[in-house]
C-alpha cells in the first residue's frame, strides 16, 4: 500500500535577504523540495516529478515573496 504524498511543512528561508530567499517544503515521505526565484518566475529542485507537481501551487503562492514583493 502506497502512502499518499502530502506537504508536511513549508519554511520561508532568508526572509531578510531578498536575493537569497527560498521556500523549503518538507513532504511526508521525507523528501525536501526547494523553490527559488528565477527571473520573474520560480524554479524547484530536490524532488521527483510527482513531488515537484505537488509543490507547484506553493511555488505560485510564494512567487511574489521570492521576488521581494510583499
Amino acid at each position: 500500500m502506497t502512502m499518499a504524498l502530502k506537504v508536511k511543512k513549508v519554511e520561508l528561508q532568508h526572509k531578510n535577504c531578498i536575493s537569497r530567499r527560498r521556500v523549503k517544503v518538507t513532504l511526508n515521505n521525507g523528501a525536501i523540495v526547494y523553490i527559488e526565484s528565477c527571473y520573474e518566475s520560480w524554479q524547484q529542485y530536490g524532488g521527483t516529478r510527482e513531488e515537484l507537481m505537488l509543490t507547484m501551487p506553493i511555488a505560485e503562492r510564494f512567487n511574489d515573496w521570492l521576488h521581494g514583493i510583499e
